[in-house]
């Protein structure tokens, strides 16, 4: 018999989840959407990419037409805004705190099976092969329509988005942490102007290369260059860009204090970034 905890968890998953939908019912892509608040919802960046419109379904059938708030490619995410749909959200759990082991569900609407429970375990919380974030690993079972989705632990907690499928036939998840950050950011638009690289220290410790910069955004305004080399963001240290993302998210008054190396020098040089408008403290 079915773990009967693990049924009504499923069951109120499922009412979070949605149908993600572009194009004709017989023609367009579809995938699945967690439910964040009664009309937003987050999915997949693949889902919706190319899109014209979009068509957000509720377990209970009601289907209303949503808009693409803003997407993370690199992230593969999407918060979309669904006016009417209604629907309960989903309680979002700590990625962080995931260990090997953990018993998991995967919601999602895969091959034209709506709601269809997916269940095993999490392998890993660690980098994919040429990337530089943190992906779940769980050996969960996806299919095409899964993506968007939640993965889920016993309490119902989502500690993930379901992306795809790996080589080796595990599900990949965008950790819920990421997810959380990406809809702040959507919301109050911090983001440091930047696009990044990582790079190894000559002392062997990783590093975020800085390629390019936003003109007239905050690390232009905080005088930082291209070529400059990023250590720790507010004490973090950055092992993967989702480390640095997470210090921006979690910057108190919108300030994020960097130590970063510039060209062959060996001491650190230090730099407070104002995420807002307002000026920030020159680079030292």
């Amino acid at each position: 018999m079915g773990n009967p905890l693990s049924g009504r968890v499923a069951e109120a998953l499922r009412r979070s989840t949605t149908i993600v939908r572009h194009g004709s019912r017989n023609r367009g892509g579809n995938g699945s959407g967690v439910v964040l608040t009664g009309d937003r919802l987050v999915t997949n960046a693949h889902v919706v990419e190319g899109a014209r419109s979009v068509t957000v379904e509720s377990w209970e059938g009601k289907s209303v037409t949503a808009t693409i708030l803003g997407i993370d490619p690199t992230r593969d995410l999407a918060l979309l805004a669904a006016p009417g749909l209604d629907a309960p959200a989903a309680q979002f759990g700590d990625s962080d705190r995931v260990l090997a082991g953990t018993p998991v569900l995967a919601i999602g609407n895969p091959l034209g099976f709506t709601g269809a429970v997916s269940n095993g375990v999490i392998r890993a919380h660690e980098t994919a092969i040429a990337s530089i974030q943190r992906w779940i690993f769980a050996d969960v079972r996806l299919a095409p329509g899964n993506s968007g989705g939640p993965l889920a632990d016993l309490q119902g907690q989502v500690i993930g988005i379901n992306t795809m499928m790996t080589s080796g036939g595990l599900a990949l998840a965008v950790p819920s942490r990421a997810v959380q950050g990406f809809v702040t950011r959507q919301r109050h638009g911090i983001v440091l102007g930047v696009t990044l690289h990582q790079v190894a220290l000559p002392n062997g410790g990783p590093g975020m290369l800085i390629l390019e910069i936003q003109p007239g955004g905050p690390a232009e305004r905080a005088s930082l260059l291209p070529g400059d080399i990023i250590v720790s963001g507010n004490g973090r240290g950055l092992h993967y860009t989702d480390d640095l993302q997470a210090a921006i998210d979690e910057s108190q008054r919108s300030l994020l204090n960097l130590d970063f190396r510039r060209g062959g020098e060996q001491r650190l040089r230090h730099v407070v970034v104002q995420l807002t408008e307002e000026r920030a403290t020159t680079a030292a």
